[in-house]
């Protein structure tokens, strides 16, 4: 077949981005259109509907019919709610003004400050298995991705010892994800002390902290914000969003926090990309920080239970993962079903079930899957009965 001028002109760091072919993941995808007996524990999308008077925001905002552009960085009384935020649940305090950046979601936080921050050639440490955007973007923005391993053994968290064996006199920038996606491994207090004195030691060395994931913990862990240790806040980019805690995927609502000289270089690039967050989703940010917050915790125990179901089902087949503190996902072992993770993944999908292989978060993770907790219990249950259903067969040659 032959290609388009365009296939032809396509940038050569496009085509390092999966090497400018489809993964295997949207290749299981196109099995399974059209089909309505699949249970779908594949994406990081929260299921439990979204509180009701976030979305009577949005409404009452688009009823008034002043509906339009606010400044690049947002508007001014979400940045002042994201300040008190800030200071009531990190123990950070940032000027709303300027030190925050409203974005359309997270990911565009992610994209602004990987624009700004990278020189063509410039390193960027990143912990693997990773979520998929940060080696895409890190590419787009002309920056080398070194990969820093984590292990199944230590609950894939990433270790002090290892961010300094990778770090070369290219390294301009660390990215910490904690908890992390697609792991669902966190960092714990002492081991981000560790990875402070590391960073202390370089002048050079920035940081971004990926920490959207902060609200979805378990197991009474105790989220820390990178950029209150001591000496990181003025090389801190402190990254979070609305998504995961409040379920607001579709509203595209994040923000980025850091020191307000970078803050101002960022608004530009930031403007250039998306002009501003839609206006009834940054109310209805505003009215989830503003807001009763028994939702959380609501929210919190119904994970709670779906991860003990998933577990349970794990621990009885013999499948092991790394301990899943934070988020909505197992990243599980299943190599003991003799079967790689791709083919793996394909086959459940004869059974009704995906997920995600897990060499799309890491090249090397041929022997994991993500699949996430995200489907009411009833068909949870149902998904577990699928799953030993293909294990055993799958173990005994089917």
């Amino acid at each position: 077949m032959s290609q388009s001028l365009l296939r032809k002109a396509l940038a050569e760091r496009t085509l390092r981005i999966r090497g400018g072919h489809e993964s295997p993941y949207f290749q299981i995808q196109r099995k399974v259109e059209g089909r309505d007996d699949i249970i779908r524990l594949v994406r990081g999308e929260p299921d439990i509907p979204t509180p009701s008077h976030i979305i009577e925001a949005a409404k009452r905002c688009l009823d008034s019919g002043h509906i339009g552009y606010t400044p690049p960085g947002g508007m001014i009384e979400l940045r002042e709610a994201i300040a008190h935020k800030f200071k009531k649940d990190n123990n950070l305090e940032y000027d709303a003004e300027s030190e925050i950046l409203v974005t359309a979601g997270a990911q565009e936080s992610m994209a602004v400050s990987l624009q700004t921050l990278l020189d063509p050639g410039d390193e960027v440490l990143l912990a693997t298995p990773h979520y998929m955007a940060y080696p895409a973007n890190i590419t787009m923005a002309g920056g080398k991705i070194v990969y820093v391993p984590t292990v199944e053994e230590e609950d894939f968290e990433l270790k002090p010892e290892a961010i300094e064996a990778a770090i070369t006199d290219r390294t301009k920038l660390l990215v910490l994800v904690t908890p992390n996606n697609p792991t669902a491994g966190v960092i714990t207090a002492e081991t981000l002390s560790e990875i402070a004195d590391v960073v202390r030691e370089r002048p050079g060395l920035a940081v971004i902290s990926d920490e959207l994931y902060e609200k979805v913990v378990y197991d009474g862990f105790e989220h820390i914000s990178f950029a209150t240790l001591p000496g990181m806040r003025e090389r801190t980019i402190t990254i979070n969003g609305f998504s995961k805690a409040y379920s607001m995927t579709g509203f595209r609502v994040g923000y980025m926090a850091g020191p307000a000289d970078y803050i101002l270089a960022a608004t530009e690039p930031r403007h250039s990309l998306s002009i501003s967050t839609s206006l009834p989703s940054q109310h209805a940010a505003l009215a989830a920080l503003h807001g009763p917050q028994e939702f959380l915790d609501e929210m919190m125990v119904e994970y709670h239970r779906r991860r003990a179901v998933m577990r349970a089902a794990f621990d009885e087949l013999g499948v092991t993962y790394g301990e899943p503190r934070g988020g909505f996902y197992f990243f599980a072992n299943v190599s003991g079903s003799g079967m790689d993770a791709v083919s793996f993944a394909d086959k459940a999908v004869d059974y009704g079930l995906l997920f995600s292989p897990g060499n799309i978060f890491a090249e090397g993770a041929v022997d994991y899957i993500r699949i996430s907790y995200l489907a009411p219990r009833e068909e949870l249950d149902e998904a577990m009965d699928r799953f030993r259903r293909l294990w055993n067969d799958c173990r005994s040659g089917k």
